[in-house]
């Protein structure tokens, strides 16, 4: 059954590796076509996202950023304004504040001058995670920072973020309850940091409109959901997204997640709802129809 598992989530693995090389390949024609015509076609800031970078991966994330270090520029997740067309633009984001992030990556961020951005599930400093992860997943190995890792962390390199305090699936609870982890990380945060807290990630990437308009009124400058979407960094748009990265993805895999190429990924999950929802409709649409010739029946 295990293996059944796997070989099936190695096989959409490899399905959505495939599409986003198609994607990459359209994007980078349709931008040569553009050149061509005169035009100078834009680019967005794709925000890359990590966990942990446990000791035996560092060389595969050095390797990684010697990759953005040859062929992109790195900016801060936060950054607004217009963006350079030679090169992707990428930002580099941590949740949950592992000590891994801090042994194993922020050394090599600093010898290569990269900025980063940690979101910090502020209520269990210092222990492992005490939230829901799916089985077999790395981070159970993980421990957090603890209070005093965190207050040392902010310098002109890395910027501190509110990733909750206790790390739910925030649309799940009460708006009193979303409140107090929304804001109330950021205050907590702000006194440990002595600093301004403006950003903030959703946890699970678990949203809705409620929750966004709590970090609104919280005083955030952006959230972070985990939809692949590249962000127009011109723009005001308050919700920002970011796409899952790994220090063990293939070269390729890993290409293809900074250039923005899953951003189809967003746009396939779009639809997908939207079907859902008319297919949802049309069975209340039907089940009533049904009780209508019954009741007349």
């Amino acid at each position: 059954m295990t293996r059944h598992i796997s070989v099936r989530a190695g096989t959409k693995q490899f399905a959505k590796l495939t599409i986003s090389l198609f994607y990459y390949i359209a994007q980078e024609v349709w931008r040569f076509a553009l050149q061509l015509s005169g035009g100078s076609p834009e680019r967005k800031l794709v925000v890359l996202y990590y966990h942990g970078i446990p000791l035996v991966h560092r060389p595969n994330f050095v390797r990684q950023m010697e990759s953005l270090q040859r062929r992109a520029r790195v900016w801060p997740a936060c950054h607004r304004g217009s963006l350079p067309s030679d090169k992707p633009n990428v930002a580099i984001t941590f949740d949950d504040a592992y000590v891994s992030v801090a042994h194993n990556a922020l050394p090599e961020l600093a010898s290569r001058g990269f900025h980063s951005t940690i979101f910090v599930p502020v209520g269990p400093l210092g222990s492992p995670p005490t939230w829901q992860m799916e089985p077999g997943s790395p981070d159970f190995q993980e421990t957090i920072m603890s209070a005093e890792q965190i207050a040392k962390l902010p310098s002109p390199l890395v910027t501190v973020g509110s990733h909750s305090c206790s790390h739910p699936r925030l649309s799940q609870l009460a708006p009193s309850d979303a409140r107090t982890e929304i804001q109330g990380s950021r205050v907590k945060l702000q006194n440990l940091t002595t600093r301004d807290v403006r950003l903030f990630a959703f946890p699970y990437g678990d949203h809705d409109a409620g929750t966004v308009e709590l970090c609104r009124e919280a005083g955030y400058d952006y959230v972070f959901t985990t939809m692949p979407t590249p962000i127009d960094a011109a723009s005001s748009a308050f919700v920002r997204g970011r796409v899952k990265v790994d220090p063990f993805d293939g070269r390729l895999e890993y290409f293809l997640k900074y250039n923005g190429a899953y951003a189809w990924v967003s746009r396939a999950s779009s639809l997908k709802r939207k079907l859902r929802k008319r297919d949802r409709s049309r069975a209340t649409h039907r089940n009533r129809l049904v009780e209508s010739h019954k009741i007349r029946a």
